[in-house]
Formats: C-alpha cells, sequence, structure tokens
C-alpha cells in the first residue's frame, strides 16, 4: 500500500515536470525562438523535435548536460 502511494506520488511528479516543459516550448513558439537551442542557440535538429518537441537543447548540449 505504502509503495503504491510512493509510485503515484513520483508519476504525479513526472506528469507535472513534463507539463511544465510542455508549456514553456509553447511559450519559446509564441516568442519565436521554438527549435532553438538554450544552450548554444544553434539549430535543434528535426529529428529531435519530433522525439522530444518540449526539448530546449540539441542532442548535443544535452550529451554535455549528462558528462557535466
Amino acid at each position: 500500500m505504502e509503495s503504491d502511494i510512493h509510485v503515484r506520488l513520483a508519476l504525479k511528479q513526472t506528469d507535472s515536470k513534463l507539463l511544465r516543459a510542455i508549456e514553456e516550448a509553447i511559450v519559446r513558439l509564441d516568442q519565436g525562438v521554438y527549435g532553438i537551442c538554450m544552450d548554444c542557440e544553434e539549430e535543434i535538429a528535426h529529428a529531435r523535435l519530433d522525439a522530444v518537441p518540449w526539448t530546449r537543447v540539441c542532442i548535443e548540449c544535452k550529451e554535455r548536460q549528462g558528462k557535466g
């Protein structure tokens, strides 16, 4: 029972993070900067945007973030 509560809480937190990321992507779209990496300011590849449309960074910058 207690583990079920922990799972539900974790899912709710994940949903909240995803919703926030989507809302931020909509703001970037409205501002005309959607599809531009927020780290290096280069264009984000269409394949990445197709896979993760709410992404803020290109794959190269995302990989650098994972290593640092």
